[in-house]
């Protein structure tokens, strides 16, 4: 055997063993695949290990990734139920579900993330269109329905593109909400107007409000001062009878002497130390203060 046969065996040994090693494939632990015979895909899906199929090229293997991968939506202008533009941001987390529908429809991730941003957005703009803008942006504790709406996006998406592409959305979210450049101004304005009215209503209720609770007020007042002056009248009447029986009954034990302590109380009264007085001589006074 000549030196060129024994190089051309050995080559085409080389290529037989190449080959051969066609048949022999690994799949990483982040990874999961299948295999297809002349672009067919075969049941079963190959997880992480060394496995084994037929030689190329009647049986390829697509790989894909198992792990969770997250998508950022672009930007997108949608219009609220009360026709106001709006910017939502927003993102998705997925994974593959289903690898065999996954290579029979997208086939690869940039494909899969194009039909998401596809099915996301309409799903987006459709439920952001069924909710005003209080739902998005609002000062009212409880009336914004981020949340609500980014979750029932989400089943809605998944429902369709797990149907579709064997793709399974795990969440969705909103996470930027902003104005268009073109509207902020005019938007910025009529909140500051709403916001206005808001606080007149406020106000002017308020004052209503403060109206009624000094009338309430000065009606209890009134009623309260006019029970307190019944009542005073009622006790000063009683007292003054009480007083004039007490006299009356003084005045009966004693006529003259009631008679003389009275005039000394008057005199108490209209004399002072600047008082000059002149007393008839059979005055009782001054035979009082004669000592007779």
């Amino acid at each position: 055997m000549t030196l060129t046969k024994k190089l051309l065996w050995l080559l085409a040994g080389l290529v037989g063993l190449l080959w051969l090693s066609t048949a022999f494939f690994t799949i990483d632990e982040t990874q999961r695949a299948i295999v297809t015979r002349f672009g067919r895909p075969l049941p079963g899906v190959a997880t992480a290990g060394l496995h084994l199929k037929l030689f190329w090229p009647i049986d390829s293997v697509v790989a894909m990734d198992s792990r969770l991968l997250v998508f950022d939506n672009v930007p997108t202008e949608m219009l609220t139920q009360d026709k106001k533009n709006v910017l939502v941001e927003s993102f998705l987390c997925w994974k593959i579900a289903d690898p065999l529908r996954f290579a029979q429809t997208v086939k690869t991730r940039n494909e899969a993330e194009a039909r998401l941003l596809d099915v996301s957005s309409s799903e987006l703009g459709a439920a952001v269109g069924n909710e005003p803008m209080e739902s998005f942006i609002s000062t009212t504790e409880g009336q914004i329905k981020v949340r609500e709406i980014a979750k029932r996006v989400a089943a809605a998406v998944n429902e369709i593109v797990g149907r579709s592409f064997g793709i399974e959305v795990v969440d969705l979210q909103i996470s930027g909400l902003n104005l268009p450049p073109q509207n902020r101004s005019s938007v910025i304005a009529r909140m500051r107007a709403e916001r206005n009215r808001i606080a007149t209503k406020y106000r002017s209720e308020g004052e209503e409000e403060a109206l009624k609770i000094e009338a309430q007020a000065e009606a209890e007042k009134s009623k309260i001062l006019s029970e307190a002056a019944s009542k005073a009248e009622s006790i000063r009447g009683a007292g003054e009878a009480q007083a004039i029986e007490t006299f009356a009954a003084a005045y009966g034990k004693d006529p003259e002497f009631y008679k003389f302590l009275r005039t000394l109380q008057s005199y108490e009264t209209i004399i002072d130390q600047k008082t000059t007085i002149f007393i008839d001589g059979n005055s009782k006074l001054l035979k009082a203060l004669n000592g007779e």
